[in-house]
């Protein structure tokens, strides 16, 4: 392999281009696949680190490491590392995408609860009118149960024999928007929150934030894979408007 180039310029253009792929394939994971709070009640930070440490820094390094021009072996060298970095930048977007969530659902409680696209059995079940898509944000539903006592035994006899409790249930969904002020009798009160340590400052800082506005929001818990949230709704858009980055409980 044949090559004018110093081993450090070789590190800086590949550092610039497993910078710009990777910056551009995390840009889809937070803008669309996971936007604020999925992303920290999913608990994606420890794979996004990985993704950092085999794509940013491990291939860069390797290859400050081993670039020589006119070595024999360059050839092969920067395959392996390629390769390397091949593998890692796919287990993380496998990971990604799988895991994603499809769907942040609120069933008789207060509160939200993410199901991944894993855990979608048969798409073809779910409301059309949810416009659900493979590659597409995570959507904001709630559970329509049956209402004939026969179709609530069926569901109940198979829960009973280890079936998915209603909640996990596709077929039942519906969209919230434009219905999403029936749940607002439901919303959480900043005043219940326990506000020690921490928790409290952060809340502080929305207070600022919105001041007078925060009369106007709704808030519900959302509960992730890893911890939980408080989504902040508007209850006149019905739109989410931000998220408090603290695990809500009540003081009393």
């Amino acid at each position: 392999m044949h090559t004018n180039l110093s081993r450090f310029q070789a590190f800086a253009i590949h550092l610039f281009i497993s910078s710009a792929i990777l910056g551009a394939f995390l840009s889809i994971v937070l803008f669309i696949w996971y936007p604020q709070p999925f992303f920290v009640v999913e608990g994606l930070v420890e794979i996004v680190w990985v993704l950092v440490g085999v794509d940013i820094v491990l291939g860069p390094t390797l290859t400050l490491i081993v670039f020589k021009a006119g070595k024999p072996s360059l050839k092969w060298d920067m395959s392996v590392i390629a390769g390397i970095q091949i593998i890692g930048f796919i287990y993380g977007a496998h990971t990604f995408f799988v895991e994603r969530p499809a769907f942040a659902v609120m069933y008789d409680a207060d509160y939200f609860e993410v199901i991944p696209s894993s855990g979608i059995e048969d798409a073809r079940r779910i409301d059309p009118a949810l416009d659900y898509s493979s590659i597409g944000g995570p959507l904001y539903v709630f559970v329509e149960a049956p209402t004939k006592i026969d179709d609530l035994k069926v569901i109940l006899e198979d829960m009973k024999k280890g079936g998915p409790g209603i909640q996990y249930r596709q077929e039942f969904y519906k969209p919230l928007q434009g219905r999403f002020k029936e749940k607002f009798y439901l919303s959480w009160e900043l005043d219940q929150l326990f506000t020690d340590g921490e928790d409290g400052s952060v809340i502080k800082k929305f207070k600022s934030k919105y001041g007078e506005q925060t009369k106007d929001f709704a808030y519900f818990p959302i509960l992730g894979k890893v911890t939980t949230r408080l989504l902040v709704i508007d209850r006149d858009s019905e739109a989410v408007v931000d998220y408090i980055d603290i695990k809500p409980v009540r003081s009393n």
